[in-house]
């Protein structure tokens, strides 16, 4: 029976303008509501300055006018009136600094902690895909929580205090002189709104194209880091330097055009302030010269309209911080929509209590299988292997036949295209994936060890609390043991930055250790010595024919020399399977097997 999981929504398809996102953020944090209500009347105290300063100017300017005692008295008054107006500053702005640190270190934690816990639930095939290749996550992780802190944090209480000055300042004019008000209120304000609603959505499309053009470039460069030892011996620095500076040139280049617009509209919205102060003074002068307006009331309009101005400017200079947010937050909508083909649900255990420690039964019935990103390429066809409890059974065959694809349907990073593969009977999609894997443990060609000690690596495999007897005892299995206790600090000898402390023989029986202290009843090994050295494979080799006794294992080889002892041999080419049997049996049917084993002189008493 198939089983082809759902596909997943395309990024594009999650594109929330930003007051939809700004509604979705703040309600998803409705616990932070009393935060933001204080920061909301602290940002309409902050907007209403505009306002007081036009009203406090407008006046104070009328005070020269006023014989001389009296402009002094008046004066001393408005001045007082602007130390007022400056405290209020200092109370508002100081009320949202310290309320919209305390929303950003909340909010900064939550959405970091999703944006990793998102990527995790994942399955393979998310991580296949370009776009999401290590680089370009990590970049995500680093830069999206940040974007959006940009927009939630003090920024977005700036952004709202510039749209109460707008509004308060237009207000204050169409009251005080509803001509001059008008005339400059709805003849230059229009203006700037219009350009800078422009520039967001240039920016919007410029920070769309780049960030992608970035992404690819960030991918580049943890790839090149992580392989550094590699582009060393090789000398490649050149080539994979003159490849960055490539796709940061072609960025540049793809993204001049919609520069170019962007900084053309940008600067119209700053000239527009220019354009609203000429048409003020040349419409204020003909109504003061005809009497219908005195000096404070063209003065109140003239810098209320002014001030509003400058206001509208600053909010479109958050342009950027907007569409960081916007992209940020979209991203995260655009994760939690999409839906892993192999998802952790609510199921009954693969195993009955009485069978925990029981070898796995393991069959594939008809098995096709191919990428998502490639998915008219099938890497798999028509496998049928029945692989019963306790056998060692392994795989075969050229490189790129299909034998580690195979693994990774054992360990169901994958569900196949068609067929089934089952586990003790049971279909391995009805099976919880968590449930199923904590019987199930992989040792990879490349073994992967993390920052950290011996002990903390190997008891890294078993989730619950582990005693210093189970580590020993699976040191053991694995033969590190008498290597690990003859260092100065034991267990507790740290391995180094991904394992870089140790050999890779070392490094491959760690990652046995781990592998067995969870005590699976499927051990998969995936060329598990094929890096190793002479010397070190025989100690391996060793280790892996004590970690096969009591469990089913499936293993993958190119030296056929370990695994010529296997109770099953199965021979892969161009993703089907060619040949069953032993080492004995398949030797006799002088088939690829019994070419491979020449090639590697396995055995140097074949007939030819």
């Amino acid at each position: 029976m198939a089983h082809q999981a759902t596909s997943e929504a395309r990024k594009d398809d999650i594109n929330y303008n930003l007051i939809s996102c700004i509604f979705i953020v703040f309600w998803e944090h409705r616990r932070l509501w009393p935060h933001f209500l204080i920061l909301t009347a602290a940002s309409l105290m902050g907007g209403a300055t505009y306002p007081a300063q036009a009203i406090v100017f407008a006046r104070i300017a009328r005070a020269f006018e006023a014989p001389a005692a009296e402009a002094v008295n008046q004066g001393d008054f408005y001045s007082l009136m602007f130390f007022i107006v400056a405290i209020g500053n200092l109370i508002a702005y100081s009320l949202i600094g310290w309320f919209s640190n305390i929303v950003v270190q909340y909010v900064s934690r939550a959405y970091r902690l999703e944006i990793f816990n998102l990527i995790l639930k994942q399955d393979m095939n998310f991580f296949d895909r370009e776009e999401n290749a290590t680089g370009a996550i990590v970049s995500n992780l680093s830069s999206y929580p940040t974007s959006l802190l940009e927009l939630l944090g003090f920024n977005v209480m700036l952004i709202f205090i510039n749209v109460i000055s707008v509004l308060s300042s237009c207000i204050l004019a169409l009251a005080v002189g509803w001509k001059l008000g008008c005339a400059v209120a709805f003849g230059a304000l229009p203006l700037v709104v219009f350009s800078g609603y422009l520039r967001i959505r240039l920016e919007f499309k410029l920070e769309e194209q780049t960030g992608k053009r970035f992404g690819s470039s960030a991918a580049l460069a943890s790839e090149a880091v992580s392989a550094i030892r590699t582009v060393s011996s090789l000398a490649l620095e050149r080539h994979v330097l003159a490849r960055y500076e490539e796709r940061l040139q072609g960025v540049a280049r793809r993204s001049i055009k919609s520069l170019f617009w962007t900084m053309f509209w940008y600067s119209f919205t700053q000239s527009i302030s220019f354009l609203a102060m000429a048409l003020g003074f040349w419409y204020g002068g003909q109504l003061i010269s005809r009497g219908e307006y005195d000096t404070m009331q063209f003065y109140t309009v003239f810098i209320a309209v002014i001030f509003s101005g400058e206001a509208a400017a600053s909010f479109f200079s958050y342009t950027t911080s907007m569409t960081k947010a916007a992209t940020a937050a979209n991203y995260i909508f655009w994760l939690r929509r999409q839906k892993p083909a192999v998802q952790e649900e609510p199921s009954r255990p693969p195993f009955d209590d009485g069978k925990e420690k029981v070898p796995a039964h393991m069959k594939v019935q008809n098995v096709d299988f191919a990428y998502e990103s490639r998915p008219n390429t099938k890497v798999l066809k028509n496998i049928d292997v029945d692989v019963r409890p306790g056998q060692f059974v392994a795989f075969v065959g050229a490189s790129g036949c299909g034998k580690s694809t195979a693994i990774a349907l054992f360990e169901r990073f994958y569900d196949p295209t068609s067929g089934c593969i089952t586990c003790d009977g049971s279909a391995l999609w009805d099976l919880c994936p968590r449930k199923y894997r904590s019987h199930v443990s992989l040792v990879q060609q490349e073994p992967v060890l993390y920052q950290g000690s011996v002990r903390d690596n190997i008891a890294m495999g078993v989730g619950d609390e582990v005693t210093d007897a189970q580590i020993e005892d699976a040191a053991k299995q694995s033969n590190i043991f008498t290597f690990v206790a003859s260092l100065p600090d034991g267990f507790n000898t740290l391995c180094g930055s991904r394992g870089t402390q140790l050999s890779g023989g070392q490094r491959q029986r760690i990652a046995i250790a781990r592998a067995l202290i969870r005590q699976p009843r499927l051990l998969l090994l995936d060329e598990a010595t094929s890096a190793l050295d002479t010397e070190s494979e025989k100690i391996v080799q060793a280790a892996l024919e004590k970690a096969k006794s009591g469990r089913t294992t499936v293993a993958v080889a190119h030296r056929l020399s370990t695994i010529k002892d296997a109770d099953m041999i199965v021979v892969f080419s161009r993703g089907t399977i060619v040949e069953v049997g032993t080492h004995q049996e398949l030797l006799g049917k002088r088939g690829m097997y019994y070419e491979m084993s020449l090639g590697q002189s396995l055995d140097r008493s074949i007939p030819t």
